[in-house]
């Protein structure tokens, strides 16, 4: 699958906002709160954010590199209707490299929440190792997440 990386316009900002995911996953749907609303109706201002269509033109998902005190933070959000397709890997895995050939980072890191056992598996077939756990609190509930790091 061929995946495309592009700016984030309004319009793309106002389909993110509109995903809703089921079951456990609705932890991810962005219509949870109104503050997570209001960040991916401005997902189109933000720096170093990108959508990523597939070859059909269609919006599959969004990420973002953050530099924390230089620690490159990824972040990453697969539409509801990609998700479960066993397309996470070759997903990721572009995400990745179109990270690395931008920002040059010898290691970059993740959050993911402890339940996704989806992701979780999927990062760890792409070399991503754990380096810490903790608690968030998140939408008035204790949330567990794991902290992934990959090396190269």
């Amino acid at each position: 699958m061929k995946f495309d990386f592009r700016i984030p316009q309004k319009k793309d900002s106002l389909d993110i906002a509109t995903w809703k995911y089921d079951d456990i996953y609705s932890f991810y749907s962005n219509d949870k709160t109104e503050e997570k609303r209001e960040w991916a109706l401005n997902i189109h201002t933000e720096e170093d954010a990108y959508v990523i269509y597939n070859e059909d033109n269609a919006l599959i998902g969004h990420c973002s590199f953050d530099n924390e005190d230089g620690e490159m933070i990824l972040g990453l959000q697969m539409k509801p209707e990609f998700t479960g397709q066993r397309m996470g890997r070759q997903f990721v895995e572009a995400i990745l490299t179109f990270g690395k050939n931008k920002y040059n980072y010898d290691h970059i890191s993740l959050y993911v929440a402890k339940f996704n056992k989806r992701a979780i598996k999927v990062y760890q077939e792409l070399g991503f190792k754990t380096i810490d756990e903790f608690t968030w609190d998140i939408y008035d509930e204790d949330v567990e997440f794991i902290v992934m790091e990959k090396q190269y």
